[in-house]
């Protein structure tokens, strides 16, 4: 008998012992204490979008991430995907976190920041140019710049008159109209990979100022007897380059090729110093040059003021816009007879 009861005690010792292990409670009963899984995750950027790759652990056996939370940090939804692909709409750094959650409920978030950049723009042309007039004369330079892999092709100017293109980097183009007129010029350069720039400005012109406005005197500007002439420059007030005063008849003669920057006071002599014939009649042209980025803003004018004993006067406007104007005296110029 105390063989068997011995034996029986020894017997029970095993199943008191898992009732001891289970006797903590809790865990739902299960008996088995959870950890708190660990968030955690890679990722990699092309540009703007990344691919997130989770890496989060959990270390209960059994147990393990049981749902994914993403915030991109960018105001868009959230993923519950385990490793997603997330494109940003710009480049900055975004604050991203992931927050996995296992089955008993734990939870654990890991935030980390992402920085993102724009592709880089493809390599392309920048069309430009500059332009300079005198009267209905233009000059156009190609000013175009080409970025790092690319390369010029070709060239094309569209005047805006409906006259043939030019191609040349440098091109010279004669305007035909009898008032100042705006027109649309166009450059369109090529690379060598096909793509395409366009540049487009509005360029005025006007044809020089012939007819004298008189304002006093007897204007005809018609020699009374036979007489040497000359034309001094009286002054200047104005920033044009390529104001140029020229006389038309009785001879072609150029005088003043920059009035805005001639020294004041020079005098030329008219017809090369040779005496004039009685009767004949003077004329002029003045050509509005360039004043920096300043466009025309109405025709240029000449006035002329006073008659053959004293003198003319001719005042030009060069048509510049600005406060005061048309003031002219741009550029002044006396016409002296001797007979």
């Amino acid at each position: 008998m105390m063989n068997n009861s011995s034996f029986r005690a020894l017997a029970l010792v095993p199943f008191l012992g898992l009732a001891a292990c289970g006797g903590g409670g809790g865990g739902g009963g299960s008996g088995i204490a959870d950890t708190t899984p660990i968030a955690n995750f890679a990722l990699a950027c092309s540009d703007l979008t990344c691919t997130f790759t989770d890496t989060s652990s959990d270390a209960d056996v059994g147990d393990g991430v049981a749902s994914y939370s993403w915030d991109f940090g960018d105001g868009s939804a959230a993923s519950a995907v385990a490793s997603p692909v997330h494109a940003y709409a710009a480049a900055n750094t975004y604050s991203v976190s992931l927050t996995v959650t296992d089955k008993f409920g734990l939870k654990s978030t890991l935030t980390r920041s992402v920085t993102v950049t724009a592709a880089p723009a493809p390599a392309a042309p920048h069309a430009n140019f500059t332009v300079s007039c005198t009267a209905l004369t233009c000059v156009f330079n190609d000013t175009s710049t080409f970025d790092a892999g690319s390369v010029f092709q070709s060239r094309s100017w569209d005047f805006g008159d409906s006259t043939a293109t030019a191609s040349a980097a440098t091109t010279t183009h004669a305007y035909v109209t009898t008032e100042l007129k705006t027109y649309t010029v166009r450059l369109t350069v090529t690379d060598a990979a096909g793509k395409v720039s366009t540049n487009t400005q509005s360029i005025p012109v006007s044809p020089p100022a012939t007819s004298l406005n008189c304002t006093g005197g007897n204007c005809s500007l018609l020699l009374a007897q036979a007489s040497k002439v000359t034309a001094t420059l009286v002054s200047s007030s104005c920033s044009a380059h390529g104001n140029v005063v020229n006389l038309t008849a009785p001879v072609q003669q150029a005088l003043f090729n920059d009035g805005c920057f001639n020294t004041i006071g020079t005098v030329v002599a008219l017809n090369g110093g040779a005496t004039l014939p009685i009767n004949t009649e003077l004329q002029f042209a003045v050509l509005s040059g360039l004043s920096g980025t300043s466009k025309l803003a109405y025709p240029p004018t000449i006035r002329v003021a006073g008659d053959f004993a004293s003198g003319w006067t001719l005042t030009f406007d060069d048509g510049f816009g600005g406060p005061g104007e048309p003031d002219f005296n741009d550029v002044v110029v006396l016409i002296k007879a001797t007979p």
